[in-house]
Formats: structure tokens, C-alpha cells, sequence
């Protein structure tokens, strides 16, 4: 691998790093003034749309609409109560954001599908940080173990350790495969209901996209990596 080559390669991975960090932020609580001014700088724009793609694409004029949106005195509070109204409630929830509610037999949670999504995380050494009452499928964790492999594969790479890096582009792309990517369809279907598109919606969509590039993105690496 050239240098030229390595370089883009570390970009890509800091890039993978970056965007799955700040996605499981976005989904994991309510929004804050600082998260939403990081959701909407330039670099977010930039980030998404350097995997190309017609949606990821679109995402920098998306960010500056939001950056408008900003300055109005109430959106935080609209986005606030989106966030609720969709994933916490009261009351039944929109878009229930745990992956056992849409592949189980009875869109329950706790079921088969929690309990190998904690085995891999085992497997890797990790365990979920949000407590015993929140399912190790939600698409807050997902994302955060995403984000804790990416930035395993980012420093094997910088440190020349290839199988450790192999090992995790490799458990990044099965678990694309075997769970984010089985779900999250889904759950941007559910999208669709909501009576308010402050902001999740359209970051549903973003989300739904990210990951099948993303998925596209580690073949590639996988491919590179091994050379």
C-alpha cells in the first residue's frame, strides 16, 4: 500500500469513527444545544458526503437548513418533544428504537435477538454501559459498539496491527449485516408516521443510508487491508 493510499485509508476510518460517535449521541438522549451545533457544522456535512451516495450527499444542505432552524427560539423544545414522542413516550411509541421489537415473534423486548447482540458484544470484550432495565439492542448501544470498533480498527491501523484490524473491520461488517442493517429499515418505515419531522426523520434516513455505504465502505477496506 502506497503512502498516498495509507493516507486515504486513515481518513476513512477517522471518518467512520466520527460519524458513528456522533450517531449513537444523536439517538442515544434528547438533544442539547451542543450536540445539535456539532450535528449541523461543516464537518458533519463533509463527512457524510465524502461516502458519496444521492442521500449522503445531500446531507450538507440539510445541515444548513438545521443551522437555520437553530436560531428559531423553539426548535430545541420541537426537537425535544419529537425525540419523546418517538422513541421514549408516554404513551405507545411511534418508533420503537430497539431491534427485538422488530425482528421478534412479538414485537417484545428482551428476546432472541437481545441476547446475540450482548454475545457479540462479549465476544469483543465490551459490555453495555446503559444498565440491565435498557435492552442491549437499542439502537443507541448498536451504534456505540459501531463506534468502539471503529475506533479499535483506526488505531490498528495507525499501529500497524493488521489482524487486530482485520478482526474488527470484520466484526463491524457481520454485525452490519446480522443486525443494524436487518432493522433500521424498519424502523425509518415507522418514520413515516410521525406527525412532527423537526429532525428524526430526516436523520432516520441519513442513519438508513450511512450503513449501507458503511457496509460498502468496509468490503472495500477489508479488500485493502489484506494486501
Amino acid at each position: 500500500m502506497t503512502d498516498e493510499r495509507k493516507e486515504i485509508v486513515e481518513v476513512l476510518l477517522a471518518n467512520r469513527l466520527y460519524l458513528y460517535s456522533l450517531l449513537h449521541k444523536c439517538f442515544g438522549r434528547e438533544a442539547d444545544p451542543a450536540q445539535l451545533e456539532l450535528l449541523s457544522s461543516e464537518q458533519t456535512g463533509q463527512s457524510f458526503a465524502l461516502l458519496g451516495g444521492e442521500v449522503l450527499e445531500k446531507v450538507p444542505s440539510f445541515l444548513a437548513e438545521l443551522r437555520k432552524d437553530l436560531k428559531e427560539p423553539d426548535f430545541l423544545d420541537q426537537v425535544k418533544s419529537e425525540y419523546m414522542r418517538l422513541f421514549v413516550g408516554p404513551g405507545r411509541l411511534i418508533a420503537p428504537p430497539w431491534e427485538s421489537v422488530y425482528l421478534g415473534d412479538e414485537a417484545m423486548l428482551f428476546q432472541d435477538s437481545t441476547l446475540k447482540v450482548r454475545e457479540t458484544y462479549r465476544a469483543f470484550g465490551l459490555q453495555a454501559e446503559a444498565g440491565p432495565r435498557v435492552p442491549d439492542d437499542s439502537l443507541a448501544l448498536e451504534l456505540a459498539f459501531m463506534s468502539a470498533l471503529a475506533e479499535r480498527s483506526l488505531h490498528a491501523f495507525q499501529g500497524g496491527n493488521r489482524e487486530s484490524l482485520r478482526q474488527n473491520l470484520d466484526g463491524s461488517g457481520k454485525f452490519l449485516r446480522e443486525h443494524l442493517l436487518q432493522w433500521v429499515p424498519a424502523l425509518l418505515e415507522r418514520m413515516t408516521a410521525s406527525p412532527t419531522d423537526a429532525l428524526y426523520p430526516q436523520l432516520c434516513l441519513i442513519l438508513d443510508s450511512f450503513l449501507k455505504k458503511d457496509e460498502e465502505l468496509l468490503a472495500e477496506l477489508m479488500h485493502e487491508c489484506s494486501e
